[in-house]
């Protein structure tokens, strides 16, 4: 599904180039639920931003499904973005002065889509993930495990290849965090959505079927 080839990148710092990615090789199998650890500094955001089309400044290959995206342009880019990636963030990343359903349908929106088609879609992903009645409040009358379950719901509803998850559990208690995983995971098995999730978290991992180390920009992988 995902595959990269040799990707480096490097950031300039007065005259000096410091390496952030060294020579990553890594492919992601429909289906994977993989996850990402690493220290701070390690490279996993960097690596994140390449793999969901925002940062295109490095070398190497990337395919897609083998299709090479490395060249192409940014328009190109912003559409598999929207079409093709789900993204999932730590703090969530609702807009605060919109309703849920309004921040669920957003995607589908960018794809074309009008109010009137997207309301049973929204509704139908609102009761799937358990908050059905929470559609018309504001994401500050919702509490985390209710607003990051609002934030996979938009992340899901153009039905994406890949989900990126950026610490999705860092905000929240240890119940919530695992409910939430809980959701991954029945994402991943009952319906195959791949996931790629960046965590510090260990709990999260033995909910992941792949884990990835990386190390001053360089992966290794655990065997399991």
């Amino acid at each position: 599904m995902i595959k990269l080839e040799k990707i480096r990148k490097a950031y300039k710092a007065d005259d000096e180039l410091i390496p952030v990615l060294r020579n990553i090789d890594l492919e992601v199998h429909k289906g994977d639920f993989l996850a990402i650890m690493g220290p701070s500094g390690s490279g996993k955001s960097t690596l994140l931003n390449l793999i969901g089309f925002i940062d295109r400044n490095y070398s190497g290959n990337y395919y897609l499904e083998d299709e090479i995206v490395t060249s192409k342009a940014d328009n190109d880019l912003s559409k598999l973005r929207n079409q093709r990636v789900g993204f999932i963030f730590q703090h969530f990343n609702l807009i605060e002065t919109m309703m849920i359903r309004e921040n669920i349908e957003l995607p589908l929106l960018y794809d074309g889509w009008n109010y009137r088609q997207t309301k049973e879609r929204v509704a139908e992903l609102l009761e799937k993930l358990g908050i059905g009645d929470k559609g018309n409040k504001l994401p500050r009358q919702l509490s985390g495990g209710q607003q990051q379950r609002a934030a996979i719901a938009r992340a899901i509803i153009n039905n994406p290849d890949f989900i990126i998850a950026d610490e999705p559990t860092g905000a929240l208690d240890t119940q919530t965090s695992a409910d939430i995983m809980n959701i991954f995971k029945q994402l991943n098995e009952e319906e195959g959505v791949t996931i790629i999730l960046v965590t510090h978290d260990p709990e999260t991992v033995r909910f992941c079927n792949r884990v990835i180390h990386m190390h001053d920009g360089v992966l290794t992988e655990e065997v399991r």
